[in-house]
């Protein structure tokens, strides 16, 4: 009884982060390829009191030295995900 009242009380906790996630996911529908590799990558990181920018500069920079994503095209690449990565609230 006791893993059931905690695990409710968490649930009801966690609610709006799961609304939060709903609409991340649904602006993340729409990206290009590599903007969703990177909101892919980042969304299990991001949360409150975590440098979300750093997490999505750190895994475009990744990217770009796998050669997985051009030096040009990365910072348009990395807001476009960055964007979707917003509605997350902290």
């Amino acid at each position: 009884m006791r893993c059931l009242k905690l695990a409710l009380a968490l649930l009801l906790i966690s609610s709006p982060a799961f609304a939060d996630r709903k609409a991340a996911d649904a602006c993340a529908a729409g990206l290009p390829e590599n903007s969703a590799a990177i909101y892919n990558a980042a969304i299990g990181q991001i949360g409150p009191g975590v440098d979300n920018k750093a997490i999505v500069k750190g895994i475009t920079q990744d990217m770009v030295a796998a050669g997985k994503l051009s030096m040009l095209s990365a910072k348009s690449v990395a807001q476009a995900a960055g964007e979707c990565l917003k509605k997350m609230k902290d």
